[in-house]
């Protein structure tokens, strides 16, 4: 656990009782999808759900404040870095069927999912076993708690529709069980209490023929490399959809495709896509971000929400 220190110390404090990895001072724009971040004090992997039970006590008994990280896909973190200990849960990605079970609509398996392990791994997971029910997830990037936290997905699902129950931890390690019906799946959203993680999910899926499934993933893989940008670093859709209505649309119809602030940049292929030409800096986005937001209202009268998640100090 974290020895008694201030932490203010900016990263020296003494860690022991702790099997995973450490990494001080470490550079988030490491750690992200957007190449984009200052330092963390502390970067902690956790080997285990064990290990994170002794390293969220620690963090309690020092007072610190923490931040969990999948793959670091949708979020900005800004240019000073996070002051605290953020928490990268890669390395809980354990995988695989729990058990299997015949109702009405065919055969269905309850597949195991740690929080750490990527949706794009789960989805091939689920390809391989010939199961139906995730092929909306084809080219979203980050973990499964991330989808969770956010009830990922497109206009063909979200990971909500497939969820059979959620574990949380609570900072005091506890672990607390909520059923679909318990998390408040909606837009972009699910209701994780206060300090709480995502640990583990269970999800239902149907078994069908593995040729159909693998067609209609690689129709939606083609789609989304079509209409948003590849090959440069960004965090996903920027803001989240109006009601009946498009970001993406919007910021178009505004004509603020290629607009750019330093080297952040509006995506010329997706209006709902800011991305980082080489050298972004976390202040260059969030100056776009607040240029568009204020060009669409002025044009529209619609008032857009983040969709990203933004860290950390200046």
């Amino acid at each position: 656990m974290l020895r008694q220190k201030e932490f203010s110390s900016r990263g020296n404090m003494e860690i022991s009782n702790f099997k995973g990895e450490i990494k001080r001072h470490e550079p988030l724009s490491r750690h992200t999808s957007f190449g984009i971040g200052g330092p963390a004090d502390i970067l902690a992997y956790p080997s285990d759900r064990n290990d994170l039970v002794a390293l969220l006590s620690g963090i309690k008994m020092q007072g610190a404040r923490y931040f969990v990280i999948g793959s670091g896909t949708n979020l900005l973190v800004r240019d000073g870095g996070f002051r605290g200990v953020v928490i990268c849960l890669q390395r809980l990605n354990t995988i695989k069927i729990e058990r299997e079970y015949h109702s009405v609509g065919g055969t269905f398996s309850v597949v195991y999912a740690e929080a750490g392990g990527l949706l794009a791994k789960l989805l091939g997971f689920t390809i391989e076993q010939g199961l139906t029910g995730l092929e909306f997830a084809a080219g979203i990037p980050g973990t499964v708690g991330g989808a969770i936290c956010m009830n990922a997905g497109t206009t063909a699902g979200e990971i909500g529709d497939v969820v059979d129950s959620v574990t949380l931890i609570s900072p005091d390690g506890a672990l607390v069980t909520r059923g679909r019906e318990d998390m408040g799946f909606g837009y972009r959203t699910s209701h994780i209490p206060p300090g709480h993680l995502v640990l583990d999910a269970k999800i239902i899926l149907r078994h069908d023929d593995q040729e159909r499934i693998k067609a209609r993933v690689k129709k939606l893989q083609d789609n989304r490399k079509q209409r948003q940008p590849w090959g440069l670093r960004s965090a996903g859709s920027v803001f989240k959809n109006p009601q009946e209505e498009s970001a993406g649309r919007l910021i178009d119809a505004a004509k603020l495709k290629g607009r750019k602030v330093g080297e952040a940049q509006v995506s010329d292929q997706h209006a709902n896509f800011i991305v980082n030409l080489g050298k972004a800096r976390a202040k260059d986005v969030v100056a776009l971000m607040e240029i568009v937001k204020q060009t669409v209202l002025d044009v529209h009268g619609v008032r857009l929400e983040p969709e990203i998640k933004i860290i950390g100090e200046d």
